[in-house]
């Protein structure tokens, strides 16, 4: 998430907001925690970096640089917390498509229609810069790694849903400062929270530089000394010091012990204070100026455009918002002025919209104003944090249960999501219930654990998929749909006949609509219950805010709590199962691309026994003892899953572990592609979307860690190189891309699968060795392409005809010598006739002179 101008008003207000902090200590002793957001991480690393990201991504640099910036972390006495975000709300479903809109379609769009020769400048490389898709698998493999190795002080946590108020409440339970760039840090307030740390602004220092270096240079350094410059000569830029390096990558070739880390802290405090508003009015104000919810719908009108001029900046609007709120405020104090008074927080909203507005609300579309007023109240309700209760602060206040380190089972959102089912004790450990939730408990214990992505979540909690989306051509299906969704088939049956998907709306309507009529319908359901004051203890310690935090945080929290209450409790996990009747089907709503927009496409979940059955399988699924998939033994876990990749012959199952997950992935895409073909009456189109032998062998290359790497391309020395150097040594061809956005996609949900089936542990995936340069680099390069004959045996084992027959390459001058190449027509002239390659082009107008 991310308040519109926060960031930008947080650095043009530094001196007065911010705090300078210095890592480690003056002490020395003293371990600082902080708790990063881990998609904030990602991305910066991936700027900073400057690595390579049109082949796919270099995985291998990308965990070199994770593994270099935690160590510098924690060599300075910083205590690490990461929290990556769960699974996505429904109410940003809108801005998701934006992003992906903006991010990675539209860049691909440009990459496509740009020449060969333009798109390959360094230049239009970072304009069109796109994130690799590996890159979380990559970043939380490499922190698992060295969380696990060694006494490391590094911790790993996935959030219950946005990684931001897990974040906070997270750093409120241990004093923690938090790490990201996200701007609502400054809005979310929780027990202990120390303040907020962006990643833009870090400043690394060497040994021989202090606080003041930086600072000296922009002035003289001997007082008795004047320069005198000429007129017309530029005054030469101050100079950045050579041992001072900002950004978060710390500097290379020097001892982590002797580096310094600078960093600006700011809090809600601070930030309140200087606005002259309550603290606990900082949602309200993130609400009004405009985040990632206040506009989360893209067909109802924008609620900033009703509250702002043009003319004002960003700045200009949070300084606007919080004078409003002030005065609105400052007149309620007054006790003589009874029609000024606030009787509710839902007063406070309403005098504030309506004093926003730029228009006379006479002149507002009827009912409008009543909807922005919803939307409001939304978005403000997703900075609520639930008041810690406990006395104990620090580590041991957190994992009161194995499911969730910040809440019990009971209070935790995350795990009401995989425990559809009636509790236990009512229903036993045997059974349909039963094993549901034994299954949903091993569910959420693999997320907590990173064994299981929070895209499959997603599908849990809305009933969406969010499939991630990389270069490729636009002018053809989306590779989600080709190489993703028949995979994706079987993940939704297995999770239903499992745990249970959320039901379907009965309704078909936007996520927007429905949240405005629940939120209407919530307004009328009560009205004098909205308007009480409840008082709540807060643990702010300015004594004149009191009095105005405990109406709007105890009207969120009202608010929350009668919309859990009118929303409709989850469908039972056993209403699909083998003794009752399925009375409807259930789906999902995947967002891929459609063209060159991003667009949801309504996906029916098949039964798992229907699809078991068509698929060949043979196997006993409607016994009376009945046992989930997830829960058999891990023989008939890896054959089902073998069988649905169409790889259980016997050649697979001889393979390495370590070997196993790339060949697979080389005949998923090799097979699906020639069935395309096949079903498509081998038209050229289909034809050419084929493999070749060649390619198949550089993608097995390309995943294997023995093979040898050519020094230039793919190395962990050329990691530093510019992207201009990298591309210049691989070529970038559009079929290379293609097939590049295969194999990813491939990658990415037979990943999935195997995290559904609990297969993560046996088959490695080892996305930290990848780098996608290295296959263009096998694909573009002459020469054969050694490999293990058994990964090859394995690989065309009952695809032998499955490939695209490849052509040696014609020779131009192969069979004609250069003096037998017949002449080019001579042109004539007055004097003769003459050859157009030696007289030019105009010599043929010769005879029109005459």
């Amino acid at each position: 998430m991310g308040v519109h101008g926060l960031t930008t008003y947080l650095r043009e207000n530094k001196r007065v907001l911010g705090k300078t902090v210095q890592f480690p200590s003056a002490s020395g002793d003293e371990v600082t925690t902080i708790v990063v957001d881990g998609w904030s991480f990602i991305f910066e690393i991936h700027v900073q970096s400057q690595l390579p990201w049109v082949y796919g991504g270099e995985y291998t640099g990308f965990s070199q640089y994770v593994e270099q910036v935690v160590l510098s972390w924690i060599a300075i006495g910083l205590k690490v917390y990461f929290a990556f975000d769960g699974p996505a709300p429904e109410l940003k479903t809108s801005t998701l498509i934006s992003r992906m809109n903006r991010g990675n379609i539209e860049q691909s769009l440009i990459f496509f229609r740009t020449s060969p020769a333009s798109r390959c400048t360094p230049r239009f490389l970072r304009e069109t810069n796109i994130l690799p898709p590996l890159a979380y698998e990559v970043c939380v493999q490499t922190l698992q790694r060295l969380a696990s190795s060694g006494k490391r002080p590094l911790e790993v946590h996935f959030a219950d849903e946005e990684a931001d108020p897990y974040a906070v409440e997270l750093a409120g339970r241990l004093g923690a400062y938090v790490v990201g760039n996200d701007s609502d840090f400054v809005i979310f307030s929780s027990g202990l929270y120390a303040g907020f740390i962006s990643l833009s602004e870090l400043m690394w220092i060497l040994p021989d530089a202090d606080e003041e270096t930086y600072a000296s240079k922009s002035g003289d350094e001997d007082d008795d000394f004047q320069t005198v410059v000429h007129g017309k000569v530029r005054k030469r830029p101050n100079q950045r010091p050579k041992n001072i390096t900002f950004g978060l990558i710390p500097p290379a070739d020097v001892p982590l012990e002797d580096l310094t880390l600078n960093a600006s802290v700011y809090t809600p405090v601070a930030l309140a204070a200087h606005l002259k508003i309550p603290v606990t009015i900082l949602p309200l104000l993130a609400a009004l100026v405009g985040n990632d919810f206040s506009n989360q719908s893209s067909t109802q009108r924008n609620v900033q455009s009703l509250f702002f001029e043009r003319r004002l900046s960003l700045s200009q609007r949070i300084v606007h918002t919080g004078n409003t709120l002030t005065s609105i405020l400052n007149a309620a104090s007054q006790p003589r002025k009874a029609r000024h008074q606030v009787e509710s927080v839902m007063d406070l909203i309403t005098r504030t919209v309506n004093a926003l507005l730029v228009r006379a609300p006479s002149h507002v579309a009827p009912g409008e104003v009543e909807a922005v007023v919803d939307r409001i109240v939304n978005a403000a309700l997703t900075y609520a944090i639930d008041k810690y209760d406990g006395e104990i602060y620090g580590p041991d206040s957190l994992w009161p249960t194995r499911m969730c380190a910040l809440h019990h089972q009971e209070a935790c959102p995350f795990v009401a999501l995989f425990m559809r089912t009636h509790p236990c004790s009512s229903q036993g450990d045997t059974g349909h219930d039963g094993a549901a939730l034994r299954l949903g408990a091993m569910y959420v214990e693999a997320f907590r654990s990173g064994k299981l992505k929070p895209k499959i979540t997603d599908i849990m909690n809305t009933g969406a998929c969010w499939p991630k989306t990389f270069l490729e051509n636009p002018d053809l299906e989306t590779v989600a749909k080709s190489i993703g969704r028949p995979i994706r088939l079987w993940i939704y049956a297995l999770l239903e006949d499992g745990v249970g998907l959320p039901d379907a709306p009965e309704v078909s309507s936007s996520a927007t609509d429905s949240v405005a009529e629940d939120n209407r319908g919530l307004h009328g359901e009560d009205e004098e219950n909205l308007d009480e004051l409840i008082d709540v203890q807060e643990n702010s310690s300015d004594d004149d805010d009191t009095d105005l935090l405990a109406p709007l945080r105890g009207e969120l929290e009202r608010l929350r709590a009668a919309d859990d209450s009118t929303s409709e409790p989850p469908a039972s996990a056993t209403s699909h199962s083998r003794s009752r009747l399925r009375l409807g089907y259930k789906t999902v709503t995947e967002y891929i691309r459609r063209g060159s927009r991003i667009a949801s496409d309504e996906v029916q979940v098949p039964d798992l026994a229907v699809l078991i059955s068509s698929s060949g399988f043979n196997a006993s699924v409607d016994s009376v003892t009945y046992v989930p998939w997830q829960l058999r033994s891990l023989e008939e876990r890896i054959t089902l899953f073998l069988h649905i990749l169409e790889s259980n012959v016997p050649p697979m199952r001889d393979l390495p572990p370590i070997q196993l997950f790339g060949v697979l992935v080389v005949r998923w895409v090799i097979r699906t592609l020639h069935l395309r073909a096949v079903e498509g009456g081998m038209t050229k189109d289909r034809e050419k979307e084929r493999w070749s032998q060649r390619e198949a062998r550089a993608l097995l290359a390309f995943y294997v860690e023995s093979l040898e790497v050519n020094e230039a391309v793919g190395s962990t020395t050329a990691y530093g190189d510019t992207q201009a150097q990298q591309v210049a040594g691989v070529p970038i061809m559009d079929r290379t891309v293609q097939l590049m956005a295969q194999a990813l996609t491939a990658i990415d949900t037979i990943q999935c699968l195997s995290q559904v089936l609990f297969l993560s542990d046996w088959i490695p995936v080892n996305v930290e060795r990848l780098s996608s340069s290295r296959f263009h680099a096998y694909v573009s390069q002459p020469g054969p392409v050694s490999l293990p004959e058994s990964m090859w045996s394995a690989c065309v084992h009952t695809l032998e005809d499955a490939f695209r027959q490849e052509f040696p390459k014609r020779n131009r001058n192969a069979g004609t010598r250069k003096h037998d190449k017949p002449a080019k027509p001579a042109a004539k002239t007055r004097g003769g006739t003459v050859s157009i390659r030696q007289s030019g082009l105009f010599a043929v107008l010769g005879d029109a002179e005459a």
